[in-house]
């Protein structure tokens, strides 16, 4: 009896131990919590990054490399030194600190999500969100993957908790605004007064848009052949809802570029009525047909210029929908 006894207080003694070893060392799993190197460390231990890892730091962005939790993998593309110091000499930069934005730059090379090589040759991937304000536009040409329609050479990748791509160049965040665009081109300034008047200027700030942009002379065209005089008369004609719809009709919820167009691609546009553009291709001119049966069309005035939201084409004439009810 007092043999058992005895083992049964060795036994739960043995127990209280056991637990206050538990208590004391064991740490309760994470999900999704891997032991892959920091990508700060990655960055650290690349001789080609030493400026940009010395930037990093002063700037205080460095912790956002340093968590070890898969949800927060992050993708880094990392210009080299020698990006950087080519960077510096074409814009006659003494120092990082003649950046205008400096903690922002580097920021626009830090993605929200891990971006894998194989990410970046999908043909429907477009965009990295970046711990800026702003997203990286990707596209391909030539086989090449450019960012913000600039061809960005990736030397090698790192992988971590994450990956460090290591590129030739410096990435800037584009500055270019379609609203300022409108501003500097006076031969556009019917098409702001229209998107004023009606509301829209929201519209030129939107992300990921393409907006074909009929110039002052279209608008000219359109007025003499309605037999309107102003655009006063023309609403008055019309309506502002008629006048909405038309202008919807010139912006494309997708970016349209030269490098993604083809002949017979048809456009959606934010108003499609019944027949939606569709983009004609003829030797060098690229062309938006339109109308019953695509019958009309209008030049297209390509800018591969990529605005902070999207791209900006003009147009000689002023595309009018097929209505439901025509």
């Amino acid at each position: 009896m007092n043999h058992t006894f005895n083992n049964i207080l060795f036994l739960l003694a043995a127990g209280i131990l056991m637990a206050g070893c538990i208590d004391a060392n064991y740490e309760e799993p994470v999900a999704g919590r891997t032991e892959d190197q920091l990508l700060s460390n990655v960055i650290a231990a690349q001789s080609e990054l030493s400026i940009f890892n010395e930037l990093l730091d002063s700037e205080g962005l460095l912790p956002l490399l340093m968590s070890r939790q898969t949800q927060d993998q992050r993708a880094v593309f990392a210009p080299t030194d020698a990006a950087i110091e080519a960077f510096m000499s074409e814009n006659g930069f003494e120092s990082a600190d003649d950046i205008e934005g400096l903690e922002n730059v580097l920021a626009y090379h830090i993605a929200e999500p891990n971006i894998m090589q194989s990410d970046l040759n999908r043909t429907n991937y477009n965009f990295i969100q970046t711990n800026a304000d702003q997203d990286i536009f990707v596209n391909r040409s030539g086989g090449l993957v450019r960012f913000n329609n600039q061809t960005v050479n990736i030397q090698r990748s790192e992988s971590g908790n994450g990956t460090v791509h290591l590129i030739d160049e410096v990435l800037l965040p584009r500055s270019n605004t379609m609203a300022a665009y409108l501003d500097e081109n006076p031969e556009l300034s019917v098409f702001k007064q229209v998107v004023e008047f009606l509301g829209l200027n929201s519209q030129l700030s939107a992300n990921f848009r393409t907006i074909f942009i009929p110039d002052n002379q279209a608008f000219a065209d359109l007025l003499a052949a309605l037999g309107a005089g102003s655009l006063e008369e023309l609403v008055e004609m019309v309506g502002e809802d008629a006048l909405e719809e038309i202008v919807r009709y010139h912006i494309v919820n997708d970016l349209v570029y030269s490098a993604n167009v083809s002949n017979s691609q048809t456009l959606t546009p934010q108003f499609t009525g019944e027949v939606m553009p569709m983009i004609s291709v003829d030797g060098e001119n690229v062309l938006l047909t339109y109308g019953e049966g695509h019958a009309s069309a209008t030049l297209v005035s390509v800018n591969d210029d990529i605005f902070q939201t999207g791209f900006v084409h003009t147009i000689d004439k002023v595309m009018l929908p097929v209505l439901e009810d025509e």
